[in-house]
């Protein structure tokens, strides 16, 4: 398959360029960026549908009213003192 980038003429050579000085071509250089894009997107969304079937998995283990913070349930009772 065949796909043309249109770039600007500067950029294009200082592409080429810095592909020549990594030892490689603009062509192999965009391909091999490409694959690991792709390839770390498809992880990525592994990974996240891993975590949605763990949360889904693990929701509802709590029953009952929910907690609420009550500030004066981290305190001891004040005490009196003789």
């Amino acid at each position: 398959m065949s796909i043309m980038v249109d770039l600007p003429p500067a950029m294009a050579q200082e592409a080429r360029e810095y592909a020549t000085v990594q030892g490689t071509t603009l062509e192999r250089m965009l391909f091999d960026y490409l694959k690991a894009e792709l390839e770390r997107r498809r992880k990525a969304d592994e990974m996240m549908a891993k975590f949605d079937a763990l949360v889904e998995k693990s929701r509802g283990r709590l029953n009952g009213k929910p907690y609420k913070f009550n500030r004066a349930d981290a305190y001891e009772p004040e005490t009196v003192f003789a």
